[in-house]
């Protein structure tokens, strides 16, 4: 998040803190006067996260939570890459210097559970001693709470909710006559319509860079009712996903920008921003720059609709990053509390006035959210997605960062121009691995 993000989210903050009328160890957003905020008076502890935006927000109301709590708090936050390198080598060395710690139960999951690097927080959750009875647990829909879960079990509260749609050029597809598609053949005819290269203007961007394709292409393969794993083996080569791969990979070869096979997660929406691509396909964390006229040529002129179907239904995921407590730490409970406070409905609330794609129900209901909100229609996209949504954007498999690496090199080749037989000699490789993987889990 920018600095203005974060001033305006003090603010925020501070309104509602004094128009709550508390005190004492009262919280802002809490009314009841028997939870004692102030157990861990004079602890410290230190939160360490991936960035995804939100540190420059949560150090801009740390001081409230001290004031609530006592307990004071350093944040380490990294980049999401180096991040996802260091915390596993840290755990393995059962590294108690940090209490808090962020996980994607998509990717850390299975991983993380066995090897023993997750605290259960269903403990917390349930104990009115730990958890103040107006937290409302529930207000985290039952789909983002499945999302929370590893092997039944609650390891994370989100931060963020993920979910994936389309955002397309309303101006371009105006002018082509076209309707809204709903099926990825109707992308497939938009883009070739509106694909003009000789004018950098291109019809489909997506990710290229292999473990990042797997997040937007889950919605190709369960669209095309592929699965990751079936009964225990690999399915990456079955014809589902085969022709979801062939899908993925022929819509960004044909009509993506230069480049595409390389592209990280965050270059398609910036493509889009500049005014180089018609539609893209990806998660719901671009639209707050996307449609800020310093930031992008085609602010209001952006269109959002829900992944397309194919011979299956859509089927978009849903999850994203939380905040974890490092089960190496001595200061659990301390931990506890600031992730209490930290995914409450307060902060929540801030965040998702400033544009932040709050996990929380009541922060998308809220009246000052709806009253303010200039993308209705993105709002409407994002909660009905994630009511079909599934849980699953990466195979089941660890270590997930390499079965991310070997499912998505298949569409790393699609979008290289590999089809028929030499992507299947491609997905066929790569099935071989994902389950020597998946024998090693046993």
């Amino acid at each position: 998040m920018t600095r203005t993000v974060a001033i305006a989210l003090t603010a925020t903050l501070a309104v509602t803190a004094c128009g709550a009328g508390g005190g004492g160890n009262q919280g802002p957003e809490y009314t009841g006067d028997t939870f004692d905020w102030k157990r861990y008076d004079g602890q410290s502890i230190k939160v360490y996260v991936a960035d995804t935006g939100q540190v420059e927000s949560l150090r801009a109301g740390l001081a409230e939570f001290t004031q609530l709590t006592g307990i004071t708090v350093e944040i380490e936050g990294s980049d999401v890459t180096s991040y996802r390198q260091n915390l596993p080598v840290r755990l393995t060395s059962r590294a108690s210097d940090f209490d808090v710690m962020a996980t994607f139960p998509e990717v850390d999951g299975l991983q993380f559970a066995k090897n023993g690097w997750y605290t259960d927080l269903g403990p917390y959750l349930d104990n009115p001693g730990t958890t103040h009875p107006e937290y409302d647990f529930e207000d985290f829909r039952a789909g983002i709470r499945k999302a929370m879960t590893v092997e039944d079990k609650t390891v994370t509260v989100l931060w963020e909710m993920q979910t994936d749609l389309v955002y397309y050029r309303k101006d371009l597809l105006k002018k082509a006559g076209l309707p809204v598609p709903t099926t990825f053949a109707e992308w497939d005819a938009a883009a070739a319509t509106v694909h003009d290269p000789g004018n950098r203007l291109y019809g489909f961007a997506l990710r290229g860079i292999p473990y990042q394709t797997t997040t937007p292409f889950s919605s190709f393969l369960y669209a095309h009712c592929g699965e990751w794993v079936t009964d225990g083996r690999a399915a990456l080569n079955t014809p589902e996903a085969l022709k979801a791969y062939e899908v993925y990979g022929q819509l960004g070869a044909k009509y993506g920008p230069p480049g595409i096979s390389g592209f990280d997660w965050p270059v398609p929406s910036q493509q889009f921003a500049q005014g180089n691509v018609f539609a893209f396909l990806d998660v719901n964390l671009f639209v707050k720059d996307l449609e800020d006229p310093t930031k992008s040529r085609v602010a209001g002129k952006i269109g959002y609709t829900t992944v397309p179907r194919a011979d299956c239904d859509p089927a978009p995921f849903v999850g994203g990053w939380g905040y974890g407590i490092n089960p190496f730490s001595a200061k659990g409970d301390a931990a506890w509390y600031f992730i209490q406070w930290a995914t409450g409905k307060q902060m929540n609330h801030a965040l998702k006035l400033t544009g932040w794609p709050s996990p929380r129900a009541s922060a998308w209901e809220s009246p000052e959210f709806t009253q303010a909100d200039t993308t209705p229609e993105f709002t409407q996209v994002v909660l009905s997605s994630t009511e079909s949504a599934r849980a699953r954007m990466n195979p089941p498999v660890t270590p997930g960062v390499e079965a991310r690496e070997i499912a998505g090199l298949v569409a790393n080749k699609g979008l290289e121009g590999q089809t028929g037989g030499a992507l299947k000699q491609t997905a066929d490789q790569q099935n071989s691995k994902l389950q020597g993987l998946l024998d090693a889990m046993r």
